[in-house]
């Protein structure tokens, strides 16, 4: 079916009477059934397959019923039926969404649900008006190359343009009109999808505003009334000297003061005792110990060294069923507390344990080579070795940063703060939101100014020249779907194909596909790594960075230079003469209006279904499971996986905006897009209730990533309909009345950015003191998020040090 797509597009140009191909007249209907019926025995398969693996490992599919959220009790179902949980998710409401995952996830279910109700109305606008309309006038329901005979191709020729649209040829000829009257119909239609979009995008804003406004309007928490400071002075980077500056502007009191400073070296100390650590638990893992009186095996999930009293602490063990265990725990804690200064003997832990056999490990080079030793006794040893650097480093002085975090001691001072201009000089006393702590990234607030700028350019530079040389395998990958195109650039291999059809459908079908969701998966974990080494200071600003990074790509990369180098006779040379681009837009998009019915279908009712398995941890919960040695890591088996906006959203928005351009040339397109983000909706929703975490503090903030690209999409899809109707003759007069629709585009988006853009950035006052004015007259009480039970963990023994970073207190 996918050979036959792809062959349809390949077609040659000799036409029969009637207009079409005489290879290709089995009509796209057939196409569709055949690829609808493939897609839909995946996506069931998928869903039953997903509904038997929940009812047998509800851990694993639905972890988030089973972790400790808080105090939040998330819906249940009756776990003895296979489908019980669909009606519990349908039913779920926006309020429930929002008080169980959060702003950021209602944020990106909104989205989706702005386009569902968007392209239901376009659809039934394309079913019941435009397909009938043109199927009376043309005999075709859709505008496109729908039986692969190109006959609505502008194919470039040097010096001049050949216009064939011989299926127009159908009108009564005795009613000229009919033409331009079919034409109308194609303006009237992209002024009603433009205004029906806008209207929609202005209506999900207000609600996520008001929504936004509304819900962290009622927080008072540390995060909410700290705010990060950025260029700070030499002469003010001293925490009475700032704290003196800041309330000289009369902007509010302030709490506490924490400058960051160049905490690198023991930054890079902490994360060797973290692997030290990982490793002795390892290896007391792999040691079977058996109480003499009793066979009992116990293990030790962590075994931590205090700093402060130089005591070691067994948190937990497992299977611990006798009380004998935890008397002779606290027996080892008071003995080591006694005599500090001694050295542990050997077998100190297990003078009442018996042993079979201990661990050993070679002392060099990787484990392979040197003296074999103990390897309790070794990790041990240099356990305490870095324990002992780490309390020697904290001694240290360290150079303050021009960075600090400063708590207000109310939330609308801290809102105030951080949208003031505190400094007239460039780039002195910058003020933002601080991000929670669990969202930190410490090792980035560790590094100097310098150092975070030559970070964060490289990382940009690299990837951008990543994503212009990535334009030319993409634009090489296009030319295998068009057998026209890969004889101009390869006339053996193109006759070669021509020989021999089985090569033909393997190299213009099959390959493609596979190349393009290969690179369509591989290249934004890609970015995903790099975003990691920029120097940003929070996860939430890697995760709208990375959404705009993937974005890019495969909107520039694989949607316009793969479209448009897919049909052109002469790429370059449309590219040199800027006029033509329009044409060739229209061309390459109707060209690939089969191609793009084949993806959506596949990627929404086949490939949406499988998100639900997360394959991922399907796949790798077998091995894990086998490699988990402590009782920490069989723990983090379960452990929900990180739903990431970055890998998840730019591809939705890009449906979105494809299915925008074909909504008035492609009923089908229009169909199979409704199908897409309805599936989408409740297979997100429900991995964002039940199965996934989403710990990035970003409040709703991705929805202007959102807003803009939308609007970008508008815009490709009027220049697309006005590159469609200049393709007619004399259609350039309809062509121009579509002028002022990106004015109006434009006009809209400039109101987002000055009046709407603020909103989705900081709480108003009137919203705080609304809430505060209801608190105190006991009206309703403050509804404060997850994060009220994380604080920044600012100092460590009497030094501002974030060094036991929060993050793993929430893990």
């Amino acid at each position: 079916m996918i050979n036959y797509l792809f062959n349809m597009t390949s077609s040659s140009l000799t036409l029969d009477d009637e207009g079409h191909s005489p290879d290709f007249r089995k009509p796209t209907a057939q196409v569709v059934t055949t690829q609808l019926l493939t897609a839909s025995l995946l996506g069931l398969f998928a869903l039953v397959s997903f509904s038997l693996l929940l009812k047998r490992l509800p851990k694993l599919y639905a972890s988030r019923k089973y972790k400790n959220n808080g105090g939040l009790q998330l819906p249940t179902w009756d776990e003895s039926s296979v489908f019980a949980w669909i009606p519990v998710v349908y039913k779920i409401n926006d309020m429930q969404l929002l008080e169980y995952a959060g702003l950021d996830a209602f944020v990106f279910l909104g989205f989706f649900k702005m386009c569902i109700k968007f392209l239901s109305i376009c659809s039934i606008c394309a079913v019941f008006v435009i397909s009938p309309i043109r199927y009376h006038l043309t005999g075709r329901y859709d505008d496109g190359s729908e039986y692969g005979d190109n006959s609505t191709i502008l194919t470039y020729f040097p010096g001049h343009l050949t216009k064939r649209f011989s299926y127009l040829d159908k009108i009564n000829p005795n009613y000229p009109e009919a033409t331009y009257l079919f034409l109308l119909m194609y303006v009237v239609f992209t002024y009603f999808f433009t205004f029906l979009a806008i209207k929609m995008l202005i209506s999900q804003t207000r609600l996520v505003v008001n929504t936004r406004q509304m819900f962290l309007g009622k927080q008072n928490t540390i995060t909410d009334r700290t705010i990060l400071l950025s260029g700070i002075p030499i002469e003010l980077r001293d925490t009475k000297e700032l704290k003196k500056r800041i309330e000289q502007l009369n902007i509010g009191k302030v709490s506490t003061i924490t400058i960051c400073r160049e905490w690198g070296v023991l930054n890079r100390l902490h994360h060797c005792r973290e692997e030290v650590m990982r490793q002795l638990e390892l290896k007391f893992a792999e040691c079977p110990v058996e109480l003499l009186n009793n066979n009992e095996r116990i293990g030790a999930e962590n075994y931590s060294l205090n700093n402060n009293r130089n005591n070691i602490e067994t948190v937990s063990t497992t299977e611990e069923s006798s009380e004998r265990i935890r008397g002779r725990q606290s027996d080892i804690e008071n003995q080591y507390e006694t005599s500090p200064e001694d050295d542990l003997d050997d077998n100190f832990l297990y003078s009442e344990l018996q042993i079979n056999e201990r661990p050993t490990i070679r002392t060099s080079y990787w484990g392979l080579f040197g003296k074999k030793v103990d390897a309790i006794d070794y990790y041990w040893k240099q356990l305490k070795f870095i324990d002992q650097e780490i309390e020697d480093a904290r001694k240290k002085h360290y150079s303050a940063t021009p960075t600090a975090f400063v708590t207000m001691d109310s939330v609308a001072n801290a809102q105030m703060a951080a949208q003031a201009v505190l400094d007239p000089r460039v780039n002195y006393f910058i003020t933002k939101l601080a991000p929670a702590p669990h969202d930190i990234r410490w090792d980035n607030v560790c590094l100097s100014r310098r150092e975070r700028l030559t970070k964060g350019y490289a990382v940009t530079t690299f990837i951008g020249l990543s994503s212009l040389f990535l334009i030319i395998p993409v634009s090489y990958l296009a030319t295998l779907l068009n057998l026209k195109t890969i004889s101009k650039f390869w006339p053996s291999l193109g006759k070669l194909l021509k020989e021999n059809k089985w090569a033909q459908n393997l190299v213009t079908g099959l390959l493609p596909t596979y190349l393009f969701t290969l690179l369509n998966v591989v290249i934004p974990y890609f970015y995903e790594y790099l975003t990691s080494y920029q120097g940003l200071i929070s996860y939430g600003e890697e995760e709208t960075s990375l959404v705009s990074k993937n974005f890019f790509y495969i909107f520039v990369n694989l949607f316009l230079v793969f479209t448009l180098a897919g049909t052109a006779s002469n790429y370059w040379g449309y590219l040199s003469d800027t006029t033509k681009i329009a044409y060739q837009l229209a061309t390459s998009v109707k060209e690939f209006s089969l191609f793009y019915v084949d993806l959506i279908i596949l990627q929404g009712i086949g490939m949406f279904p499988f998100k639900l398995l997360l394959v991922g941890s399907m796949i790798g919960f077998p091995l894990f499971k086998i490699q988990a040695k402590t009782p920490r890591q069989r723990k983090e088996l379960y452990n929900p996986p990180i739903f990431n906006f970055g890998l998840q959203l730019p591809q939705p928005i890009l449906i979105l905006i494809i299915t925008l351009i074909y909504s008035v040339m492609s009923t089908k397109i229009l169909v199979s897009g409704l199908a897409y983000f309805v599936i989408g909706f409740y297979v997100y929703k429900y991995q964002l209730v039940f199965a996934t975490d989403h710990l990035p503090h970003s409040t709703g903030k991705v929805w202007p990533l959102i807003f803009r690209r939308v609007i970008a999409g508008l815009l490709l899809f009027q220049l697309t309909m006005a590159g469609t109707l200049a393709g007619f003759e004399g259609g350039w007069v309809l062509s121009s009345w579509l002028l002022p629709l990106p004015i109006i585009t434009f006009t809209y988006l400039y109101d987002f950015q000055n009046n709407y853009l603020p909103l989705l950035q900081y709480i108003a006052l009137s919203s705080i003191k609304e809430n505060e004015s209801t608190e105190t007259t006991g009206e309703r009480t403050t509804t404060t998020s997850s994060n009220e039970n994380y604080q920044y963990s600012y100092l460590v023994d009497g030094l501002d040090s974030p060094m036991l970073s929060t993050r793993e207190t929430i893990s």
